[in-house]
């Protein structure tokens, strides 16, 4: 194989590869890749005029 067909394999390897890991970010980790999740959406209506804040599991207060 010339190297050129080398460097163009490696290049869609690699991207290949950080579409899958991108994925597996934004499913497992989505604040990780700047998706919103559940968390920073709580926070953020929480920030909200007249909205109550919901409880957080680990207020002790």
């Amino acid at each position: 194989m010339s190297p050129e067909a080398w460097i163009v394999g490696g290049i869609i390897v690699i991207s290949l590869f950080s579409i899958l890991v991108y994925g597996a970010l934004a499913v497992f980790f989505p604040e990780w890749v700047g998706i919103t999740g559940k968390v920073a959406l709580g926070a953020e209506s929480s920030h909200r005029e007249g909205e109550v804040a919901p409880v957080h599991p680990m207020d002790k207060f």
